[in-house]
């Protein structure tokens, strides 16, 4: 199920913030070390799923997973898009040329994967489309998103990170959401395989 929700809200994040400052304050310093390296261990020393990967966006890589070269393309990856809410992050797994088996941006099996791409909404614009639900309609924004690639073994960031708008403006089949659902647009498969393409197959 796809899900595209609520913008974010910036009073969640301050207080959010707020609350991790509060905590953080009050405790000495190896402990604050201490809790960086355990939010930072690995979940999973090999992926047995590609959902697996999407540690690897909360700073978690996987140990076990395919080794990276640069300069010995291509190599697969998983790419993941956040689709939370206002309150939080939850990530999806974008499937990419499906129909072409062996293509990097479509691994054949979670051991194949050496880089991890995730996207995050950065930013919305004008109304672009509106969806039609039973009994609720919904409008659609233009959304600006940042696409980050990870070593999937290292958690090391490969490149700079690519910004761009989302063109994809087909409504999900279903939605959940509170209160009133707002949705965005997201990068389609092309523009996803041209952004990434030189890191891949590079």
């Amino acid at each position: 199920m796809n899900k595209r929700n609520e913008e974010p809200g910036p009073v969640g994040r301050v207080v959010g913030c707020a609350v991790a400052l509060l905590v953080v304050v009050g405790l000495p310093a190896g402990c604050v070390y201490g809790f960086v390296q355990w939010s930072n261990r690995p979940l999973h020393q090999t992926a047995e799923r590609m959902d697996d990967y999407s540690t690897l966006c909360q700073g978690r890589p996987i140990p076990g997973a395919a080794e990276y070269t640069p300069g010995s393309g291509p190599h697969p990856i998983a790419v993941f898009e956040d689709v939370g809410n206002a309150d939080s992050t939850t990530l999806s797994q974008v499937s990419l040329n499906v129909d072409r088996p062996g293509d990097p941006f479509n691994p054949e099996s979670p051991g194949d994967v050496q880089l991890v791409a995730c996207t995050e909404r950065t930013d919305s614009g004008e109304e672009v489309a509106t969806c039609e639900f039973t009994g609720e309609s919904a409008p659609m924004r233009s959304a600006t998103v940042e696409v980050r690639v990870y070593e999937a073994r290292t958690g090391e960031e490969v490149g700079e990170p690519v910004e761009m708008v989302g063109e994809d403006t087909d409504c999900p089949y279903m939605v959940t959401f509170e209160g009133s659902p707002k949705l965005f647009t997201i990068p389609t498969e092309e523009q996803y395989t041209s952004a990434l393409g030189a890191v891949v197959n590079g």
